[in-house]
C-alpha cells in the first residue's frame, strides 16, 4: 500500500497540471501551459493526449516542425488519436503537402467519419485544388454533422459560385450570415452578387430607353457615378454627338440612382465579337444645364410667418439652402430642398386648417349650447298657491261654545 501511494498521487497532480495547462493555453499563457504540460508528461495516464496539447502549443509558437513532431508522437503512441491527425494534416496542407494533408484526414475519418471540421479543412483543399465535386461533397458531410457552421455555408457558396449555380450560392452565403453575422466574406459575396443584378437590370433598361439595336450595353454604378459601356458591331453606326445627352435624359427621369455623373466607354467588336480599341469616352455631369429648382419664394414665406411658423421657418432654411447647393453644382441636393420646402409648406398649411377647423367647431358649439339655454323655460316657484276643490274648502274652524 505504502508502495502505491507515490504513484497516485504523481498521476493526480499530472492530472491537476494538465487542466492547468489547458486552462493556460485557453488564456494565451503559451510558456506556462508548455511548463505544466512538460511536468505532466511523465505521469498522465494518456500521454498521447499531453503531446496533442504540446503540439498546438509549439505551433502557436510558430514552432511548426517541433508542433508536427508533437503530433507526430501521439499518432505514435495511440494510432486512434484523431486530434492529432487533423491537425497533422492541416500543418501539411499550410506547407503544400497535399498528399500528406489528405492521407492524414483520411486516416483520422477512419476512425472518427462524422467529424465536421476534418470535412471542412479537406473541403478547403479541394476548393484550392479546383476539384469541385469533391470540396461539395465535404462541405456537405461538415454541414450535415454540425448545422451551423458558418465558414462550411459560405465556402460551400463559393463552390456553387464556381459552379454556376448561383441561387444556391446565395442561399449558402445567406445561410452563413445568420449563423454569424460578422462573417464579412459573405455579406461581401452577397453585395457583390446584388451589385451585378443591378447593373444588368440597369443596363437592360439603359438599352432599351435608348433604343440601341444591335448594341451591347454594359452599366456598372459605384457611388453616385455611372459607367456606360457601349460595344458596336462593325456597320452599325452610333452618333456620339448626340448621345451623351440623351443619357443624361434617360438618368435624369431616373433621380432615385441618385446619380451625379456619368462615364461613356464606346468600342466596335470586330468579326470575332471581341471588344476592340476605344473610339469614344468621356465623363459627363448627368444634371448639366439643368435649371434651379423652385424655392417656392411666397408659399415659404407666407408658411413662415402667416400660416404655421413651426413648419415655415425651417422651409425658409431650406430655401436658402437651395440655391447655395445648385451655384455650387450639387443639383441632386437642391432637388430635395424644393421637395422638402413642398411638403413643409404642405404640412404647416394642413396643420393650421386643421386648428382654425377645430377653434371654429369649438365656438359654433358654444354658441349652439348657450342659445339652447335661454330657449328653456324659467323654473316654477317653490311655493305656488294652492288651486283645485281643496283650496275652495274654507279652513276648519273651532265649535262656538
Amino acid at each position: 500500500m505504502a508502495s502505491s501511494m507515490p504513484v497516485w498521487f504523481y498521476r493526480q497532480q499530472a492530472r491537476y497540471d494538465y487542466r492547468r495547462a489547458l486552462v493556460q493555453l485557453r488564456k494565451g499563457n503559451l510558456d506556462q501551459a508548455l511548463d505544466s504540460l512538460s511536468r505532466a508528461l511523465d505521469h498522465y495516464p494518456y500521454p498521447a493526449q499531453i503531446h496533442v496539447e504540446l503540439g498546438i502549443v509549439h505551433w502557436q509558437r510558430g514552432q511548426i516542425e517541433a508542433a508536427i513532431a508533437a503530433f507526430s508522437e501521439a499518432i505514435a503512441l495511440d494510432p486512434t488519436q484523431v486530434r492529432a491527425y487533423g491537425n497533422r494534416g492541416l500543418l501539411h496542407s499550410l506547407q503544400g503537402q497535399v498528399a500528406a494533408a489528405l492521407a492524414d484526414w483520411q486516416q483520422a475519418l477512419e476512425h472518427q467519419p462524422g467529424h465536421a471540421l476534418i470535412h471542412y479543412n479537406r473541403g478547403l483543399l479541394y476548393l484550392q485544388q479546383q476539384d469541385y465535386a469533391a470540396a461539395l461533397a465535404d462541405f456537405d458531410q461538415a454541414i450535415a454533422t454540425d448545422p451551423n457552421q458558418a465558414e462550411a455555408y459560405l465556402h460551400r457558396g463559393n463552390v456553387y459560385d464556381q459552379l454556376g449555380r448561383q441561387t444556391e450560392a446565395v442561399r449558402d452565403w445567406e445561410l452563413a450570415l445568420c449563423n454569424d453575422l460578422n462573417l464579412e466574406q459573405a455579406r461581401l459575396k452577397l453585395n457583390q452578387i446584388l451589385q451585378a443584378s443591378g447593373d444588368r437590370a440597369l443596363a437592360e433598361k439603359l438599352q432599351v430607353a435608348l433604343d440601341l439595336d444591335q448594341i451591347t450595353v454594359v452599366a456598372r454604378q459605384q457611388a453616385s457615378e455611372l459607367t456606360v459601356e457601349l460595344s458596336r458591331p462593325v456597320g452599325v453606326g452610333i452618333n456620339y454627338f448626340a448621345l451623351p445627352d440623351q443619357i443624361r435624359q434617360v438618368l435624369i427621369s431616373w433621380q432615385p440612382l441618385n446619380l451625379r455623373t456619368f462615364q461613356l466607354i464606346a468600342r466596335v467588336s470586330g468579326a470575332d465579337q471581341r471588344p476592340g480599341v476605344v473610339e469614344w469616352q468621356g465623363r459627363y455631369p448627368v444634371f448639366q444645364g439643368q435649371s434651379c429648382p423652385s424655392a417656392q419664394w411666397y408659399r415659404v414665406l407666407l408658411t413662415a410667418f402667416v400660416i404655421f411658423p413651426p413648419l415655415g421657418i425651417p422651409a425658409l432654411v431650406y430655401a436658402i439652402n437651395l440655391k447655395q447647393a445648385y451655384q455650387r453644382g450639387d443639383y441632386l441636393t437642391a432637388v430635395q430642398a424644393s421637395k422638402t420646402i413642398k411638403a413643409l409648406c404642405r404640412a404647416g398649411g394642413a396643420i393650421s386648417l386643421t386648428l382654425v377647423t377645430l377653434v371654429a367647431g369649438y365656438w359654433g358649439y358654444q354658441q349652439l349650447h348657450d342659445s339652447r339655454v335661454k330657449d328653456l323655460p324659467s323654473q316654477a316657484q317653490l311655493n305656488p298657491s294652492p288651486t283645485g276643490p281643496a283650496a275652495k274648502q274654507p279652513p276648519l274652524s273651532e265649535p262656538d261654545d
